[in-house]
């Protein structure tokens, strides 16, 4: 990893956490949801006539390929003109 040693997503002490800290920290949090939870009350659940249900019906269709014009398609060609003369003379060389 560049010479660093360790994870690379722990190199900047400024920016990042280890990983210890951060199992550490899921396993407090964990213990207080599980003491909170055994401790309280249950709350009652809704009755059945209570409860919405959602319905959810979709379908894929295929709608086609290309261009629906020749309009579009000038478009999308004078985009990706646009594009490459903007790029660097260096990327050009390369390619």
């Amino acid at each position: 990893m560049l010479g660093f040693g360790g994870h690379f997503a722990t190199k900047s002490r400024a920016y990042s956490t280890t990983f210890g800290a951060l199992r550490a920290a899921r396993s407090t949090a964990m213990r207080r949801a599980n003491a909170s939870a055994s401790s309280a009350r249950p709350e009652p659940g809704p009755r059945d006539d209570e409860t919405e249900t959602v319905l959810v019906i979709g379908s894929w269709t295929y709608a086609g390929t290309g261009w629906r014009s020749t309009a579009d398609a000038a478009l999308a060609l004078a985009a990706a003109d646009a594009a490459r003369s903007r790029r660097p003379a260096a990327a050009h060389s390369a390619a």
